[in-house]
């Protein structure tokens, strides 16, 4: 069972992480080039038309559009089941995630990276948004999903393809050419301290208890 205890002291850590790396970020430290160095030789290559369709067609799914409307849909329908504490769970990481990002982009003001790009972007580059907006929505999901679901098969599954959209759509940032490593990793980092902040938000003392019928409040004396 994850205490209360624990998740305040991951968030911490969290917190101070993200904070430590986008400091790095901003101050170009060498750190980060060698770490984006390491994974752009991992990643940028191998580009042949076919790959590129299909990674081009991976990395829309994962971007701040299509994730707020697959978001909407599914918090309708968590609202239509009565789901009412999924819903609100869904929508604050998404929208959350969604606003910090966009006011951290304009004020470290990373520059896209100088190679060339195999799909169109305009916007600043740290952190990533498609990664933030990745998991922003698919590890809150799993997580409904765990109590929705009751076979263990089932809620494998959905681990297992959450957990990899997460990676693929990451990496495809990279792959891309549209965002540098410590981008994808600032994006994931952001997300998780929303995540945890949430959950701790919401005032649930294990995220193995939420109340996912109702907006039941979960004291400290639980």
């Amino acid at each position: 069972m994850i205490s209360k205890k624990f998740l305040w002291t991951s968030e911490i850590i969290l917190i101070i992480l993200f904070i430590l790396w986008t400091y790095l970020v901003a101050t170009n430290a060498a750190l980060i080039h060698d770490f984006d160095n390491f994974f752009i030789d991992l990643f940028y290559q191998n580009h042949t038309q076919n790959l590129l369709a299909k990674v081009k067609f991976l990395t829309n799914i994962g971007g701040t559009f299509w994730t707020i409307v697959i978001s909407v849909a599914l918090v309708i329908i968590l609202i239509v089941k009565k789901y009412y504490y999924a819903a609100i769970f869904l929508a604050s990481n998404k929208l959350i995630v969604v606003t910090l990002n966009t006011i951290i982009k304009d004020l470290i003001r990373r520059p896209r990276p100088d190679h060339h790009h195999f799909v169109f972007e305009s916007s600043l580059s740290y952190p990533s948004g498609h990664s933030s907006s990745a998991l922003s929505l698919y590890i809150p999901l799993l997580i409904i999903c765990w109590f929705v679901f009751k076979k263990i098969s089932s809620r494998v599954i959905v681990s297992t393809l959450a957990t990899l959209m997460i990676i693929i759509i990451g990496a495809s940032r990279i792959y891309l050419g549209v965002h540098y490593p410590s981008d994808v990793f600032g994006g994931y980092l952001l997300a998780l301290v929303v995540l945890i902040l949430t959950i701790l938000f919401m005032r649930s003392k294990n995220i193995f208890i939420l109340d996912l019928k109702g907006i039941k409040q979960q004291g400290d004396d639980q």
